[in-house]
């Protein structure tokens, strides 16, 4: 599904092109190739393949960016990787979980026990190719991006900026999602007090495009959307949260 001449959106459950139990996984072409960002749960990879095909042509992956350990964003990690010999690219923190295929620490076990994924869903370890910390750049596809840490989501979500067109876009995985939405969810490693530490860190970076791993996104005043989950969390209520009412998956 192209939303620029440069990105697409190749996988999500919400939009109905992909698996039932994927993110979106958004692919941005590069001067060397197409990044993606994140990868899915690893069930409908041919099909989001096929999607990359209609919207880019031959155009080859370069890298895989996961933005944090949790299956419906790093489970299609190993598959895109074997299919398309692509970088894989993680926070520090994800590393470990995901080359071992971790089903504890990355929330797995707990998700099955609860229902979200099948009994039978597993995932396959993924060789990382390199490992990024809070603040560092990096490039993918002859892209520049920054690797931004921000807890609250997961222990180890990040958020990664990078500049295209002459416009500061912003890919948040689950840490903040249109309309200043928060990302917290009952699990363990998930709370408020990553977010009071962590989310001043996306103040003042003049995002114009947000794109985060559920939901509505935005090409223009992206800062914004930042800007009052910004402001929520230095209140003293909780902020509005991904599951809450209407605000579902």
């Amino acid at each position: 599904m192209r939303l620029t001449s440069s990105l697409a959106l190749v996988g999500s459950l919400q939009f109905g092109i992909s698996g039932p139990l994927d993110c979106h996984v958004y692919a941005l072409q590069g001067p060397a190739g197409v990044v993606l960002i994140d990868g899915g749960a690893g069930t409908h990879t041919d099909q989001m393949l096929a999607n990359l095909s209609a919207d880019f042509g031959t155009e080859a992956v370069e890298t895989i960016a996961i933005t944090h350990c949790h299956l419906d964003h790093c489970g299609g990690a190993a598959s895109f990787r074997a299919n398309t010999h692509c970088r894989v690219i993680t926070p520090e923190h994800s590393s470990v979980a995901l080359e071992r295929a971790d089903d504890v620490s990355t929330g797995l076990r707990a998700a099955r026990e609860r229902g979200i994924y099948p009994a039978d869903y597993r995932f396959s370890p993924c060789p990382v190719d390199r490992r990024v910390r809070d603040g560092e750049e990096f490039e993918a596809a002859g892209l520049r991006f920054t690797a931004i840490h921000v807890r609250g989501h997961s222990r180890d979500s990040f958020c990664f900026l990078t500049e295209v067109d002459g416009q500061r876009w912003l890919f948040t995985g689950d840490v903040v999602f249109y309309g200043g939405v928060l990302g917290v969810i009952n699990f363990e490693d998930s709370g408020m007090s990553g977010y009071r530490a962590d989310l001043h860190k996306l103040k003042g970076l003049a995002v114009e495009g947000l794109f985060p791993g559920h939901g509505l996104f935005t090409l223009r005043g992206g800062q914004r959307h930042i800007d009052s989950a910004i402001e929520q969390v230095g209140k003293g209520f909780m902020p509005r949260q991904i599951g809450q009412g209407d605000l579902i998956f």
